[in-house]
């Protein structure tokens, strides 16, 4: 009977152990869940549009990585695709959930709050509010995606049509207009969801990875793409960058020349897929 208590206790300890491991992930573990007009309403607020002209013409709609959307990220895009005749969409969504973006503190980074699988209900929901920006032609989109974004954008088209984690069955046709998508250094490992089921949209798909990235694992992207419908899908790995290699951030980790080729790259891939208004 002794041994039998003894048993117990440490089953009990054991499973209370884990509870206390998994309580600073109950936001990300069990999101409440949202029905796409409650998406939309959360997210209309958190957009910013970029116009390259007072014409419709081709837009980029741009996902943030997990420390959110800063000034110099936003700055750093616009300056980008907007000479190149791109009107930009920006997706801000910490902002959207209120999220602070404070030095030193990033929830998300950590896996503690929003899932990429969780905060792929904002790639519909964005493509919905579209109707509320003329200039963006619905039927000539490339979603953009950085880091935690580009895992947003990946679980978005593996979920396209089926329920998603914390949000119910998006519209199959959600994804009509989107004629390609480009991600740096996107997040492929556990627990997304492409990285279980891949992606079944052959949708042209242009992704960079960073051969010495220190937060996320090119191999688990070259794993995950080996079950990607994507048609054309083009890998490109740049030996000995890191993470955010393309641009200023904490990190001081920019290379300038392969900023440049990444960039030079993405803009070939663009006026491929889309129609340019430069």
């Amino acid at each position: 009977m002794k041994r039998f208590r003894g048993l117990a206790v440490i089953v009990v300890v054991a499973v209370a152990a884990s509870l206390v491991g998994f309580w600073p992930y109950r936001a990300a573990l069990f999101p409440t869940p949202s029905q796409q007009e409650a998406s939309m309403a959360r997210l209309k607020d958190a957009l910013t549009f970029v116009p390259a002209s007072d014409q419709v013409g081709p837009t980029v709609l741009v996902f943030h990585g997990c420390s959110g959307q800063t000034p110099g990220f936003f700055q750093h895009v616009s300056a980008w695709l907007v000479p190149k005749g791109y009107h930009v969409l920006f997706v801000d969504s910490l902002k959207a959930r209120d999220i602070p973006i404070q030095t030193g503190q990033y929830p998300v980074c950590d896996g503690k709050v929003l899932w990429g699988s969780e905060r792929a209900q904002d790639v519909f929901a964005a493509l919905a509010l579209l109707k509320d920006y003329p200039l963006a032609d619905p039927q000539q989109l490339v979603l953009l995606g950085y880091s935690h974004g580009g895992w947003t954008i990946f679980d978005a088209l593996s979920q396209a049509g089926h329920e998603g984690h914390g949000y119910t069955a998006p519209s199959a046709e959600a994804l009509a207009g989107v004629k390609g998508v480009i991600a740096y250094y996107p997040f492929c490992g556990f627990p997304s969801s492409h990285a279980q089921s891949g992606v079944a949209l052959a949708t042209p798909l242009l992704m960079f990875l960073a051969g010495a990235d220190t937060v996320v694992s090119p191999q688990e992207c070259l794993n995950a793409a080996a079950n990607f419908a994507s048609q054309p899908l083009d890998i490109r790995q740049f030996a000995g960058a890191e993470h955010v290699f393309d641009q200023p951030s904490g990190m001081n980790s920019e290379v300038p020349a392969m900023a440049r080729a990444a960039e030079a790259q993405a803009e070939a891939f663009l006026a491929e897929h889309l129609n340019s208004k430069e």
